[in-house]
């Protein structure tokens, strides 16, 4: 009975009048400064459970104390600065109330602010709510609420679709980011041109770039963790799981033009993708491209690889777990619908009758 350890994870039995009670305590090895809360957590919850009481400490956790469990839990998650720093601004908007008092008042009053006053556009209000619907349903898992307040709201409809750049578009970028990398004064302009050109030949996200350590990288490959995989919710018993990333010469080139100055390829300051946010920006205004985004690089490469080899090739180079991903992924332009339905109209031609 008591503690033990199952795949480097930390779990729990006890047996209350002959019956027993096993219980996951989401926490694994070097994560043992924890182990007293959570074991005390999971013993009321397992009394309550069993003797059907109602679990008292709902009372006591405030909203502050939740977020810092549960950015512990997902520390190993790319997005954890960003989702740290909505959570805060959560915060500030709703006070420090306890837990268990967040109620659709309190989310109404969060849309409010983020549309009102933050001037948020859909898309990224739908992030904000993401985040708290996993951290609500955490607190479920872990005892502390009962339902989720979110239970039951509708997300937005998000404007505008993603696309790909075309090939004048793409150019546009590059030239702005070259001559702005040229006169950078502070560390994201510096890199600018050379983040946006390693992405375009690579297919990787902002946050997969900022966070890319020297050591992954090995000869015309990178070695990247696959935290962003299903497999990162449990212990992997096995070899640490990796998306292999192949470098064509002109990424490869980038990656060694930085080497040996920093821990990660690309040195910068500050590693959280709001940091090229302020650039993006800047580009969109010398480029006269209003949609442009950083993500959209990713689109443009999985279009440019499926439209030279194929939506298998594509899911691979950008490490999709589904084909139907990369679909969404690619966006065939306008020159190449015209040439595909040419092709439909000579196929036909011979068929025509005389």
């Amino acid at each position: 009975m008591g503690l033990y350890v199952k795949n480097a994870w930390y779990h729990y039995r006890k047996q209350i009048e002959g019956k027993l009670y096993y219980k996951a305590l989401k926490l694994r090895k070097g994560q043992e400064r924890l182990l007293s809360e959570r074991l005390e957590q999971v013993e009321n919850q397992i009394t309550a459970r069993h003797f059907g009481l109602s679990f008292q400490k709902t009372q006591t956790v405030k909203f502050s104390d939740f977020i810092e469990r549960y950015l512990e839990i997902k520390k190993d998650k790319k997005s954890w600065d960003r989702d740290s720093q909505r959570l805060e601004l959560v915060g500030e908007v709703w006070g420090d109330i306890p837990l268990c008092e967040v109620s659709r008042h309190h989310i109404e009053k969060l849309e409010r602010y983020l549309i009102d006053t933050r001037k948020i556009k859909p898309a990224t209000l739908n992030r904000y709510f993401e985040i708290l619907r996993h951290f609500f349903n955490l607190a479920i898992e872990e005892g502390y609420l009962k339902e989720n307040p979110l239970k039951g709201f509708q997300f937005f409809v998000e404007d505008g679709q993603r696309r790909a750049l075309s090939r004048d578009e793409i150019s546009r970028v590059l030239e702005s980011a070259k001559k702005m990398q040229a006169n950078a004064k502070s560390s994201i302009p510096a890199i600018i041109y050379d983040l946006i050109l390693f992405a375009l030949n690579t297919g990787m996200r902002i946050s997969e770039i900022l966070f890319l350590k020297s050591s992954y990288v090995v000869e015309d490959m990178i070695y990247y963790p696959a935290s962003k995989t299903k497999s990162r919710r449990r212990e992997v018993s096995r070899k640490q799981r990796f998306k292999i990333i192949l470098l064509n010469p002109q990424a490869k080139a980038i990656a060694e033009k930085y080497k040996g100055q920093d821990d990660y390829v690309f040195p910068t300051r500050w590693r959280n993708a709001n940091a090229v946010f302020r650039v993006v920006h800047k580009l969109r205004k010398e480029t006269g491209i209003s949609d442009f985004t950083f993500h959209a690089l990713r689109h443009t490469a999985s279009t440019i690889i499926s439209s030279q080899s194929s939506l298998a090739t594509a899911k691979t180079v950008l490490g999709h777990a589904d084909i139907k991903t990369t679909l969404q992924y690619t966006h065939p332009g306008l020159d190449e619908q015209r040439r595909t339905v040419r092709k439909l109209g000579k196929y036909f031609e011979g068929l025509l009758p005389k």
